[in-house]
């Protein structure tokens, strides 16, 4: 007996309804940016779940969201008002604007790609397959993470640090890095650079592992690279303090807004 079924789109899920007959549907929830998306099913049966997706050649497993086409072309205005109304002229022209729209729309649509920041999701998956790894995160993540991509020619400094964190969060960030026996160093015996995130843009969809993932394969091998975040979220508050009471024992607003996460 199958439990439930569910679906998940561009890191989103959702559950499919029991029609009581056989069968399971449900009013499919697309995202709002066109693309060929990757869908993940899972099926429970029995309390045992199994998974399918587009890596099984036995399936087409892809959401393909296309954009209404926005009507722009009338050709049968072009032709004298007495043959404008000759169904034959009426019947070819409607098709061949239908064409033409879709021409246009997917001129619109090659310009977008052309540009890492509107790119659609089918260009940012071929240029991740491209180089080599897979997408991790929203469409807007992983535009981000290529973008700061691009940074990596330059010499790791502290500008291009600087760069690659303003690139993915819209924030500053610190950067300390300490010698192996240097005083003050928190892990004495290997060379530390440790990289502290100030706040984000929070109108920026950010994903904060990609700045470990960005400077990992940049940072030598005897030196230990630490990203932290230097600011903290509601949720970050919620998982480290027991109840408002602790938090309320503070001596001000200042304290609990300068709070920094145990990292």
């Amino acid at each position: 007996m199958i439990d439930y079924i569910k679906y998940t789109v561009n890191e989103k899920s959702y559950y499919l309804t029991n029609n009581g007959d056989g069968t399971w549907s449900k009013e499919l929830n697309a995202p709002d940016v066109s693309g060929l998306y990757n869908m993940l099913l899972e099926i429970s049966e029995n309390g045992i779940k199994t998974h399918i997706d587009s890596s099984d050649p036995r399936y087409y497993l892809y959401l393909n969201v296309i954009n209404e086409v926005e009507r722009r072309v009338d050709l049968i205005k072009y032709l004298p008002n007495f043959l404008q109304n000759v169904s034959n002229f009426k019947s070819i022209f409607d098709t061949e604007n239908i064409e033409l729209d879709n021409l246009y729309g997917r001129i619109k649509e090659i310009a977008l790609d052309a540009f890492i920041r509107t790119a659609s999701i089918d260009r940012i998956t071929r240029l991740e397959t491209f180089l080599g790894f897979k997408g991790i995160g929203t469409l807007e993540q992983r535009r981000l993470y290529l973008l700061a991509l691009t940074k990596k020619e330059n010499k790791l400094n502290e500008a291009l640090i600087k760069e690659i964190v303003r690139t993915i969060t819209g924030s500053d960030c610190e950067i300390i890095f300490w010698g192996e026996s240097e005083t003050g160093n928190p892990q004495r015996g290997t060379s530390l650079l440790q990289v502290k995130v100030f706040s984000p843009d929070g109108e920026i969809d950010y994903r904060y592992a990609d700045i470990q993932r960005i400077l990992k394969p940049l940072t030598p091998a005897h030196v230990t690279l630490v990203v932290m975040k230097y600011f903290a979220t509601w949720e970050d508050v919620k998982s480290n303090y027991a109840s408002w009471n602790t938090i309320y024992a503070m001596q001000d607003w200042n304290e609990l807004k300068n709070y920094i996460p145990p990292q």
